[in-house]
């Protein structure tokens, strides 16, 4: 068995009143230091295994490095992920010390944040987008235990690059970022799919790593989508059943009015 799964015995009960003992699978949480340059910066909770790609893609959507040539020392040991900055930037500070599996960690006030416009580069279909969402409901350990939530990177033609599962929709992203940085492919370049629904500080970890659109079969909130127009990201949310909304800058979706 994958060990990000243990059983644990549980009781079933149905309607009838009928009552069964079982074995359910259920995910494994793992608690992690972040030390940055010898200061502890924060605690996160997050599915076991990929713990470098989490913590290269929060440095990167906080803007806190560029590229792993700012990374001059990293390593994991003992719950603790010690890392040292080779280029330090001034970066978007985390909000809580704590980061749970559903923390909004980059909520700052508007006015001490960079402005930024993602530039339209190219289109992606209907059909691509619809594929993406497909694969996240196929990833492995959302299928045994339903506790994870997903993130995905597809190109603008619809090539699937990676995947990731994590108990945090936050933490999925970050490792799906640092995914990115690893593999020295611009962010500028890829579309992020998600299972998690797309408030502001999804939308502003999406935009701190220059993510051009982020499609999820879950809803976008309203400040989502103002954070998502501000920043020129095409948000996409409810893609599911054969559609989907699109909440800003539609211009990245090949459509026919009408249609």
């Amino acid at each position: 068995m994958d060990d990000r799964i243990v059983k644990r015995d549980i009781m079933k009960i149905f309607n009838d009143g009928t009552v069964k003992k079982i074995d359910d699978e259920m995910i494994v949480e793992k608690r992690m230091t972040l030390e940055i340059d010898g200061i502890v910066e924060a605690v996160v909770i997050l599915t076991p295994e990929e713990e470098e790609l989490w913590a290269l893609g929060n440095l990167y959507s906080r803007r806190m490095i560029e590229s792993l040539s700012d990374i001059k020392y990293l390593k994991i040991e003992n719950g603790r992920i010690i890392i040292e900055i080779a280029n330090k930037r001034d970066g978007w500070a985390q909000e809580s010390r704590f980061l749970h599996t559903a923390c909004g960690a980059l909520l700052q006030e508007e006015e001490k944040r960079a402005p930024s416009s993602l530039p339209i580069e190219w289109k992606i279909s209907f059909e691509a987008i619809m594929s993406g969402i497909d694969w996240i409901a196929e990833a492995p350990l959302f299928k045994q235990t339903g506790s994870v939530h997903v993130a995905a990177l597809l190109t603008p033609q619809g090539e699937r690059l990676f995947r990731t599962e994590d108990v945090g929709r936050h933490n999925a992203l970050d490792k799906a970022i640092g995914w990115l940085l690893k593999n020295n492919i611009r962010t500028r370049d890829v579309v992020v799919i998600t299972s998690g629904r797309l408030p502001e500080d999804m939308v502003l970890k999406g935009e701190g790593a220059r993510i051009p659109l982020m499609a999820s079969i879950s809803a976008a909130t309203a400040d989502g989508t103002d954070a998502a127009r501000r920043c020129n990201m095409t948000l996409i949310g409810f893609a599911r059943s054969g559609r989907f909304n699109v909440y800003s800058a539609p211009e990245r979706i090949k459509y026919n009015i009408g249609g």
